[in-house]
């Protein structure tokens, strides 16, 4: 679109549209007041019509109230209230319907004065005045009924109507119709009474006669038989007779009223709905052209701001371009071409921020290989001999350097995620397991500030669900961290995951972190998931991290159909909840739980406290067990008989050791609910529990607590079998491998696996050396890495590829080794023509399977014998799960344990380790005790492996045999190992 000066144009074009929108609304006004005028009127006879109705309703009150005038009986009493309850609620439906039609209430103010004078009516009726005459006539007649028929003649009048001729002609019926329904009551007295006529009382029945013009001859005749005998009031009519007779008079009338105002509605409908039918007309025709004008005005400004924004914006780059944008950016502009201005600007914009995203993966790539060396030696250093203040000097290393992976693989994170790499598992994952271990791996970090860690996961959940249990983890770590954080210390944090809802395939869950923190302002909260972003600046200075934790979970929730929201307030606490739709499987797996019966347990409460067991209550009637709760002194006065078979304590509530030590003296056992907190105190009382359960409490604690009551099952004996002095260990005879990894550090690595399987290694730094090296020499394998300097993995490998179809040579096969995991980057190395994907940090056993593939295996016999004979289990191996600090120290002891002839799970992080206890049995369970001793909870994971069944053996500088059943030094020989583990068998 050119930009032109075309203001003129425009604006006669406007000023003629708003022309005709002004004709067109004053017409809608006009069409709209008809139809106002017209509702008005259907409004008016509906007020007619059920003032009607209630002067047909007063005529049969007032006939009863004659009749029990004249009878004084019980039973017609009673029919009189009937026909006054009907009159009431007609009453009040008239006054509703005044007080919904606003031009008609007032004549409120005129049926209000008319009700007045109706209750006193009732109240001489009620009396038997003996002033029949004035009650039936002067009151209900002139005091009621009369005003209601002037109200209806006032209606009429008023009207807007240009025929009012039908409602006068039922105007005039109605007056007929009143007259009769006189007669009838006053008639009806005196039959009913048999009370002799006054003269009184014929020239009032005269003035009734005269009123009526519609002859009737039975009516005529009744008329006379009662006037022969009104001097004696020996009446041969009947009062039913008499009412029968006079009433099919007055249905007559009615019918033709009937006809007159069915009449005047048609009329007034007709009226209405042709006034309804232009109104809607005008009126759209009128919001279409105000809609655009609208449009037109907003077009006309937009494209005059827009041009002289981008012509103005454009001027304040060009000092930032270079020669090349600038002679383009004139062109531009002389072409006053607006199309040509939004792409010139795009690729302005787009050009660095795609330099800035490349640039910041590099470098978080970059800065991450040396700092996983750094931390890899630091642990290594750790571990040997130190004095105090290099220890002090080694621990600053390695605690800085954490925290410096922990900036990375948040930016890490954060770039893939704003490139749209990040690729979601659809795979089964169960529930109980992923996130109970999930939340444990922050237990003691939670325990380090003392703060009450609470977590509820709803055992009815379906044991297994389909989705990306990972990413769902990392999100609950990334809100749990910040509740740590920002919660100070004796705080309280609850995490809770419960079913929303449920449809055929599909399980929505809440999950839900709450805490009792610093809390944010409406203004913070506006900005809390924005990208290295926290609440203020003083908040980033006084806790540290870069902001992008909760940026990266709420893209993850909404990647996987969610949305992350947070509610907060200042100094009470915050809450961050989403709810994810999560796919059943297929095969519907029941959770196991083993059969307790008759088991009663109990969990002791403290005043203003009652609430804490929720939790353990939900879980332990899930599972079957009937669960109660006690006082303190309840439980101390109760019977030895009556008392439940486990008792359970909170260790944070009940803190007397004298209140603990009295209720471990009873005969029962107990659960204490504690943290690593306790494993500072030296308390007698550690020893004395039947069992102590580590917070946060879950699901599987609480069944692995029940299990107390069940006697162990003897071990089964296992067999075992001999194997030689000399352990078989894997090599790979004459076999030469070229190694392409820019990383001093990895290459030692990698060598270092390769000669332990007796493979010769050579070593490229780059994909350009790796090409030059091929050519010169015959390998058996090439391992090849992706990201280098001068020419990187896949242009290497392209290369190498070309030479050897060129030279018709057999081709060596490639594997790639690279940090990247994204599906589709994996795809891209494959079809480039890499034979073999392999992940960092590299796996022994992936490894292993990768050689085998193209090389035969010969077993050899390592020549160090052992001091004892080693025994394993049956014919399977033994298995061990392998938690070390550092990756190289865990591959060193995954080989020293897989040549004793174990079969054995490594694991670096705690989380992963803690997990995996309750996902497999394992016989042994190997781990760093440091870490956990940091932060006084190596007992609580010490407790932990022995409810999966493993024995517990720890990494520690000096022995302590006190707290495990064995210990091991951090570097130690084959055969000491051997020796403990089967000591330990």
């Amino acid at each position: 679109m050119k930009i032109k000066n075309s203001r003129i144009f425009s604006t006669i074009f406007m000023v003629i549209v708003a022309g005709l929108v002004s004709v067109l609304l004053y017409y809608t006004y006009l069409s709209y007041s008809g139809y106002r005028e017209r509702n008005k009127n259907l409004e008016d006879i509906l007020l007619i019509d059920k003032i009607d109705r209630i002067l047909d309703i007063l005529d049969s009150e007032r006939v009863c109230s004659a009749i029990y005038m004249g009878t004084k009986e019980k039973n017609d009493l009673i029919t009189l209230k009937r026909s006054r309850v009907e009159l009431d609620i007609e009453l009040e439906t008239l006054r509703v319907f005044l007080e919904k039609n606003r031009p008609l209430s007032l004549y409120k103010v005129a049926i209000d004065e008319i009700l007045k004078d109706l209750y006193y009516t009732r109240t001489r009726v009620d009396s038997l005045s003996s002033d029949y005459q004035n009650t039936l006539y002067e009151k209900y007649f002139k005091k009621v009924a009369k005003p209601f028929m002037n109200l209806v003649y006032k209606v009429v009048k008023n009207s807007s109507m240009t025929d009012t001729e039908p409602l006068l002609d039922y105007f005039e019926l109605r007056k007929l119709k009143e007259n009769l329904s006189t007669e009838k009551s006053f008639i009806s007295f005196i039959l009913s009474s048999s009370t002799e006529m006054t003269h009184q009382d014929l020239f009032l029945w005269e003035d009734f006669l005269n009123s009526d013009i519609i002859e009737d001859r039975v009516l005529q005749n009744l008329r006379g038989e009662i006037f022969l005998n009104s001097d004696n009031g020996k009446y041969l009519v009947s009062v039913q007779v008499w009412i029968d007779s006079i009433q099919k008079k007055i249905d007559k009338i009615k019918g033709r009223q009937q006809i007159f105002l069915v009449k005047s509605k048609e009329y007034v409908d007709s009226k209405l709905s042709v006034a309804k039918q232009q109104t809607i007309k005008y009126m759209a025709a009128s919001i279409a052209l105000l809609i655009i004008l609208s449009i037109l005005i907003y077009l006309f400004y937009s494209n005059i701001k827009n041009s002289r924004m981008l012509t103005d914006t454009l001027s304040e780059l060009e000092a930032d371009l270079d020669e090349k944008q600038r002679r383009e950016i004139k062109k531009v502009l002389k072409q006053n071409d607006n199309i040509a201005i939004y792409k010139f600007l795009v690729n302005a914009i787009k050009e660095p921020s795609r330099a800035k995203d490349h640039f910041l993966a590099n470098m978080s790539h970059e800065i991450r290989t040396p700092l996983n060396g750094i931390v890899g030696f630091t642990n290594i250093l750790k571990e040997t001999e130190l004095q105090e203040d290099q220890k002090e000097f080694v621990h600053i290393i390695e605690e800085s350097s954490n925290n410096l992976i922990h900036i990375v693989n948040d930016i890490l994170d954060f770039s893939k995620v704003t490139a749209g790499k990040v690729e979601l598992e659809n795979i089964p994952f169960n529930i109980m397991e992923k996130f109970e271990a999930t939340i444990d791996s922050y237990a003691v970090k939670a325990a380090q500030k003392n703060i009450n860690l609470n977590l509820f996961i709803d055992p009815e959940l379906p044991v297994e669900l389909i989705g990306d249990g990972t990413k769902i983890s990392q999100i609950i770590i990334n809100l749990l961290s910040n509740a740590v954080k920002f919660t100070d210390k004796n705080g309280e944090i609850s995490i809770s995951i419960k079913q929303v809802s449920q449809t055929d395939d599909y399980i929505k869950l809440k999950f839900s972190i709450k805490d009792s923190g610093i809390g944010m302002t409406k203004e913070q909260q506006s900005k809390i998931f924005d990208a290295f972003s926290q609440a203020d600046v003083s908040t980033s200075r006084k806790f540290g991290g870069t902001g992008l934790g909760l940026t990266i979970s709420s893209k993850f929730v909404s990647l996987m159909g969610g949305k992350l929201e947070v509610s907060s307030v200042v100094g009470e606490g915050t809450t961050f909840f989403f709810s994810l739709d999560l796919k059943e499987t297929k095969e519907i797996k029941e959770r196991a739980i083993p059969k307790f019966n008759n088991l009663n347990t109990a969990y002791i409460t403290i005043p203003n406290r009652e609430s804490n067991h929720k939790n353990l209550q939900t879980y332990i009637e899930y599972i079957g067990v009937d669960f109660t709760t006690y006082s303190y002194q309840e439980v101390v006065d109760m019977e030895a008989s009556l008392l439940p078979n486990i008792l359970f304590i909170d260790h944070q509530y009940i803190d007397d050791e004298k209140i603990i030590e009295s209720i471990i003296a009873l005969d029962t056992k107990t659960v204490l609910i504690s943290t690593a907190e306790i494993e500072k105190c030296n308390c007698p009382i550690k020893d004395e529990i039947s069992k102590i359960i580590y917070k946060p409490l879950n699901f599987s604690k609480t069944l692995r607590a029940l299990n107390i009551v069940k006697t162990k099952n003897s071990t089964i004996e296992q067999k075992l079998t001999e194997v030689d002095d000399i352990i078989s260990h894997k090599v790979f005879k004459n076999i030469s491998a070229l190694v392409v990894e820019d990383n001093i550090i990895n290459q030692k690595l990698i060598q270092n696996i390769l000669s332990n399987f007796d493979i010769l290694v050579a070593l490229a730094s780059n994909g350009a050396e790796a090409l030059k090296l091929r050519k010169e020499n015959n390998y058996d394998i090439i391992f090849m890495d992706i990201q280098m300097p001068i020419m990187d993995g896949v242009e290497a490998t392209e290369k190498i590829i070309a030479y050897e179809r060129v030279n018709q040579l057999e081709h060596v096969p490639i594997v790639a080794l690279t940090a990247n995991t994204i599906q589709s980057d994996k795809e891209r190395y494959l079809s480039v023509g890499m034979d073999r994907y392999l992940k960092k940090p590299i796996d022994i056993a992936e490894l292993t399977t990768i050689i085998e593939e193209y090389f035969p295996i010969d077993e050899i016999r390592d020549s160090m014998p052992l001091d004892n004979q080693l025994h394993v289990v049956g014919n399977e191996k033994s298995k061990i799960i392998l938690y070390k600090e550092t990756e190289l120290m865990a591959k060193i002891y995954t080989a020293v344990l897989n040549n004793l002839g174990y079969s054995v799970d490594m694991y670096c992080l705690a989380d992963k380790f803690l997990e995996q206890l309750d996902n497999k049995e394992y016989k042994f369970a190997l781990f760093d005790a440091k870490p956990f001793k940091a932060v006084n909870s190596d007992n609580m994971i010490v407790e932990l492996i022995r409810d999966s069944g493993a024995t517990p053996i720890a990494f520690v500088e000096r022995d302590n045999t006190t707290n495990y059943c064995e210990t091991l030094k951090p570097i130690g020989h084959a055969n000491e190992i051997s020796n403990k583990l089967k000591k330990c068998s």
